[in-house]
């Protein structure tokens, strides 16, 4: 009677392990994909902002657009799922929000639109 009981406590943790180890593995399989939506919807952030800067009427808000889009731009080149070529393409696409961060500041409306349209370009590569 006691070697059944024994027998029975020692299957019940079995189970329990093996019910813990698959918890576990869905967790990390819910990260991994979560961590991806996140990228994604920070390119696409990223992406929006770029635009929105393309359709500013001055040079002030082209330069506040762009630095949100280089806010979103960096958070997705931080991550590690992102193939090589595409942290190129997120780099020169930041270097260009850069440039018109920095010609919004000055009221070059002309070249901040240019220099956001490259980036919003770059990003949009990314994409593909």
């Amino acid at each position: 009677m006691l070697v059944d009981t024994v027998r029975a406590s020692e299957f019940c943790f079995k189970k329990i392990k093996i019910i813990k180890i698959f918890y576990s593995c869905l967790l990390i399989i819910l990260l991994f994909s979560l961590s991806a939506c996140l990228a994604e919807n920070h390119l696409h952030q990223a992406i929006r902002y770029s635009e929105a800067a393309i359709m500013a009427d001055d040079g002030k808000t082209i330069s506040k657009h762009s630095e949100i889009a280089k806010i979103h731009a960096l958070l997705v080149q931080n991550q590690k799922n992102i193939s090589s070529a595409d942290r190129i393409h997120m780099a020169v696409g930041i270097v260009s929000l850069d440039q018109a961060i920095e010609k919004g500041k000055f009221e070059a409306d002309d070249s901040a639109r240019k220099a956001a349209r490259n980036a919003m370009f770059h990003f949009k590569e990314v994409t593909k």
